[in-house]
């Protein structure tokens, strides 16, 4: 069955640039693109001045749904209060025409006007209506850049209104009953948001840490998962275009060409599917446009940074072919060294990505979209540094043999002069990742709705080297270097029914079927001897889903739903043992095989206590499949099945906008009660130890999450987050009979805060942008026994100011991220009793320059 596709997949090819030119080369390079931009710019820019026509096709129904479906496939950002749309009906639109004068067509007799406050959006309000004749109306909106202003009107500025994609139709997120945090392209660039890791701290609830790019630790609200084994999954999903993203070593990919960021808090397994226990975040790249605009992005900084982004989009074959294609290069020098590595450049980017996409419209009724990515990471070491001593390690003499004397890793740090931008390892290290994947996404639209087809193939090789304690082997011999080999594959089939959008009555209906391939050997590489697992897992998953909406009244609606899995793993594993037995302490060979079944399902009650207000409750069950231990140390624990986690979500929420849409205030308090919660540790054993995954008996979650977005003035914006959690143990017992029942849960901070200040005024015919973002995240445990390892809180401040051209033809903007230069630990982890730390990033800055057209 995974042999087999639907449509036809495009081959994009990258070839890497000249990213190891000479400092002289690299800025000649920079000076003539920059140059070459500026005539290419020159010659196209009058073109970007007017609008194109666009093909509207806008049914008769409520004003509000209407301007969602205009902004879509205007391609515009629209600005309106509720109330001004509240009970008024548009009329059909459909044909080939300027978006000004479609928009004027939908809101004739609704008593609103509209104006263009930059090229890509749209204010309307009753105060900008001008009643005209209708021919004169039909000259004037021929074409929005011969628009006069008649007289100037200050325009009330409302908070914006976001649509989101998470309950598989387009809706406003204030209607939406679930906790969903949206990111829009303006924040994402502007936070220069590249990764998961940039995103975890700037949503309530999330916190992303990474061991490595490919293997990262995610959790919301305190769920996630830390076994990499092959056969086993991540408790938070990642979507990228309605395509299933879930192996470890692929999930923390390069953000670039964005249309959104959805992150959905709580478990969403009907329709998101298995091990969406903890959450889903679903990304959405851009879409090709009607008209030909592009987009051409250079950024310099220190640390030698040196970034490169370019957009082209346009029609291919007129009403026919629409075309896409985005590429992003991040490079950057490392910003720590090491005592033992002169030279080297630890802590660095390196990173090549580009996406393509095709559109074809095969019919009025028909639409066939083509996608294709690929991205290449090639990484130095990132070198360890030990936090916290508490079992010393042997020492050795200048002739490399055992002196009798031990001392601490944290004392051996220390009296070689370490720091987290000096390490002390003697071992280079590196990462090396692949990524690549096709899709076809067919769209049939009726009266019936939506039937959705979406295939996909997705590969990922992975390949990773580090020194684990990040100590110089010329002075101790009880250290041990780890190294992956991961080559994992998936083939995925969803066949999707969505209703129409107006009835009283929604559903959406669908069947999946998802094939998984991983193949991970890990090597631990000591200094007499290398202990090497080897694991191979095919994965069949099966399932059927359905949801529904039911208008009770006009403002009580009813959702019911469920997802029934069904999936089969197979793995082959082997352990081989050559010199010392540490980590892995017994060999074997063994096949293990395991079938689980599930069903899931959700109930939402929600209230529409006003046009500005709703309340909802709701109900919903999560499910994360089954598997085995990754890097058992021994046959009885290879043998081992770990059992499916499941959970019972109960959550309360409030969605509100007041004082005339300038503030947003979102509310949710929730309860999640956890049944074999699945749990890795690191045992300490000597100076090394041994991997035990296990179910805890149960745990339980509670917490509040609170976003809020306040216009106070006009380009005045101020919005943040804030997070409450409490996840503990009820009842776990490992595998060594140890208690931990009452400890907090790993990586599940108590307070996390995020705040942003942003002002934007009319500056010399253009526009100047300012944002400040202030990040906390609170002190966390990463493991059961709450008394070791523990990761201090820490916050961030970063900056931004930009300046942009009136026609929105260029913009130039200098940058900082960690802007008060703190010293902060990312990420910390448990080895032979002691801590040891990757640090994050210090002050980094830069100046970006942006082209449009």
């Amino acid at each position: 069955m995974r042999q087999w596709f639907v449509g036809i997949f495009p081959v994009f090819r990258a070839v890497e640039g000249c990213l190891h030119t000479s400092v002289i080369q690299q800025t000649m390079n920079r000076v003539l693109l920059l140059g070459l931009v500026l005539v290419f710019g020159t010659s196209i820019f009058s073109h970007a001045q007017t609008e194109n026509k666009k093909d509207f096709s806008i049914g008769a129904q409520s004003l509000s749904t209407a301007l969602l479906n205009f902004g879509a496939q205007a391609d515009l950002s629209l600005l309106v209060r509720k109330k001004d749309t509240e009970g008024k009906i548009s009329s059909a639109l459909k044909g080939y025409m300027y978006p000004a004068k479609a928009l004027t067509l939908l809101l004739k007799d609704t008593g609103l006007g509209f104006k263009y406050t930059d090229r890509k959006t749209v204010s309307i309000s009753p105060d900008l209506f001008r009643p005209q004749r209708p021919d004169a109306m039909v000259l004037s909106t021929d074409n929005p850049a011969r628009q006069e202003d008649t007289e100037d009107s200050e325009v009330i500025t409302t908070v914006d209104e976001v649509v989101v994609t998470s309950l598989r139709r387009r809706s406003n997120m204030q209607k939406v009953p679930v906790a969903v945090t949206v990111i829009k392209p303006p924040f994402i660039r502007e936070a220069r948001l590249h990764n998961l890791e940039d995103v975890g701290t700037r949503v309530p609830g999330l916190t992303v840490a990474s061991f490595s790019i490919g293997q990262p630790t995610i959790h919301v609200r305190g769920v996630g998962s830390n076994d990499d084994g092959a056969a086993l999954d991540n408790s938070i999903v990642m979507f990228i275009d309605d395509v299933y993203v879930g192996r470890i070593t692929a999930i923390s990919m390069n953000f670039f060409d964005l249309e959104q960021i959805e992150i959905m808090r709580g478990a969403q397994g009907t329709l998101y599917g298995k091990n969406a226990i903890g959450g889903a975040i679903n990304v959405t790249s851009k879409s090709p446009t009607e008209q030909l605009t592009g987009e051409l992005e250079a950024t310099v900084g220190n640390y030698n940074r040196r970034d490169l982004r370019g957009v082209i989009s346009g029609p291919l074959v007129a009403d026919k072919l629409l075309g896409r294609l985005a590429f992003h290069s991040r490079a950057r020098d490392g910003w720590q060294e090491s005592i033992f590595l002169p030279g080297v450049k630890q802590n660095d980017e390196n990173t090549w990505s580009t996406r393509g996409k095709l559109r074809f419209a095969l019919s009025d009724q028909i639409v066939l979209d083509l996608n294709g990515d690929y991205a290449k990471d090639d990484l130095e070491s990132t070198g360890r540094i030990p936090v916290v001593g508490r079992v010393p390690v042997r020492l050795l003499g200048p002739d490399g043999l055992p002196t009798g004397e031990k001392a601490l890793p944290t004392d051996i740090f220390e009296s070689l002069g370490g720091s987290a931008k000096r390490a002390i390892n003697s071992d280079r290290g590196f990462t090396n990742r692949t990524i690549w994947g096709l899709s076809s996404r067919v769209s049939h639209e009726g009266e019936y709705g939506r039937l959705l087809s979406i295939t996909a193939f997705r590969s990922t090789d992975f390949s990773w080297l580090e020194d684990s304690t990040g100590l110089p082997s010329s002075l101790t011999d009880q250290r041990v270097n780890s190294n992956v080999d991961e080559k994992h594959s998936q083939f995925s089939q969803e066949l999707r029914w969505i209703s129409p959008g107006e009835a009283r009555l929604k559903y959406v209906l669908g069947l999946y079927y998802l094939f998984e391939h991983t193949h991970r050997i890990e090597n631990f590489i000591f200094s007499r001897g290398v202990a090497t697992t080897d694991q191979d897992n095919r994965t069949n998953s099966f399932a059927a889903f359905g949801e529904a909406t039911y208008a009770i009244t006009n403002r009580v609606n009813f959702t019911v739903g469920g997802r029934l899995t069904y999936e089969n793993k197979k793995m082959d594993q082997q352990n081989i043992i050559s010199g010392d037995q540490f980590i892995l302490l017994e060999e074997f060979n063994l096949r293990n095989e395991g079938n689980w079944t599930d069903f899931s399902p959700n109930f939402v009650l929600s209230w529409q206590q006003s046009t500005d207000i709703m309340w909802y409750a709701s109900l919903s069950r999560g499910y994360k499949s089954g598997g085995f231990q990754g890097a058992p140390a021994t046959l009885d624990l290879a043998r081992r099945t770990i059992d499916p986690e499941s959970v019972w979500n109960y959550e309360i929420g409030y969605k509100s906008q007041w004082f005339e849409d300038r503030f947003r205030l979102n509310l949710v308090g929730f309860y999640s009660d956890y049944q074999d919660l699945q749990v890795v540790q690191f045992k300490t054993e000597g100076n090394f130890g041994v991997f035990q995954t296990s179910n805890a008996a149960s745990a339980s979650l509670k917490g509040v999450e609170m976003e809020f977005t306040l216009k106070a003035l006009t380009g005045l914006e101020f919005s943040g987050s804030y997070a409450y959690l409490d996840a503990t143990y009820d009842d776990f017992n490992d595998l060594s009979g140890r208690d931990f029942t009452g400890n907090s849960l790993r990586q599940a901070p108590r307070h996390s805060l995020y705040l942003a200040l942003y002002y934007e005024r009319p500056l010399y015919d253009g526009r100047l942008r300012a944002r400040a973002d202030y990040r906390y995240q609170g002190e966390s445990f990463r493991e059961p026994d709450n008394s070791v390892t523990i990761q201090p809180g820490f916050d961030l401040v970063d900056a931004s100011i930009a300046y942009e051209s009136s026609d929105d033809s260029w913009e130039v903007t200098l940058w900082a991220k960690n802007l008060m230069d703190k010293e902060y630990i990312s990420h910390l982890y448990v080895l032979g009793g002691n801590d040891f730390a990757l640090f994050g990033p210090p002050r980094t800055y830069g100046l970006t320059l942006t082209f449009n057209f």
